[in-house]
């Protein structure tokens, strides 16, 4: 093998390295997506942003965030950051002012709440289903489901989802709203 293909190799086994490292990386944070997601159906910005009727800013979802006793306008912009990245919203800066201006998507549409904002349905609820606490939990007991056996909520609640849904209302409207879509 000559000098050179030797130097190829070499390159191209750093580069593989340093995507394999950024690939771990990214699944590892992947979770913040989610996470993301859920504080906009939470929110409710999609449907903020929809009875708008065009481009908003900041400052305007922000206000049409009605239970929001302290707001923090900076961590409203990074999860809208992170979004727009995903490509949940779009973004552009507006002539004149500067300001971001955020608009929905098709990915953003489906996370519409309100009756009559021209979603025949919604993935709304399964987002709040699927990242709820008590339904993130069984993931991390999947090594112990490999070690020991058995189904990773039981594990998580010590009960089957269905006979924890039976003693819970409140997770219970949560299953049911949410499958109620998928």
């Amino acid at each position: 093998m000559g000098e050179e293909t030797h130097a190829a190799t070499e390159t191209d086994e750093t580069f593989l390295t340093l995507q394999g490292q950024a690939n771990i990386w990214n699944y590892m944070f992947s979770f913040a997506d989610s996470m993301a997601q859920k504080s906009a159906v939470e929110l409710r910005i999609p449907d903020i942003i929809h009875r708008h009727g065009e481009p908003i800013s900041l400052t305007q979802i922000m206000a049409g965030i009605s239970d929001a006793p302290s707001p923090d306008i900076t961590c409203l912009a990074r999860i809208m950051r992170l979004l727009v990245r995903r490509k949940i919203f779009s973004s552009h800066q507006a002539p004149g002012s500067g300001d971001t201006l955020y608009r929905l998507t098709h990915s953003s549409r489906w996370l519409l709440i309100e009756s009559g904002s021209g979603s025949e349905s919604s993935l709304a609820p399964m987002v709040l289903m699927e990242n709820h606490p008590w339904a993130t939990a069984p993931w991390h007991c999947l090594s112990q489901c490999v070690r020991e056996g058995g189904f990773a909520f039981k594990k998580a609640h010590g009960i089957v989802i269905w006979e924890f849904a039976s003693e819970n209302s409140e997770f219970n409207k949560l299953l049911n709203d949410g499958m109620a879509y998928s």
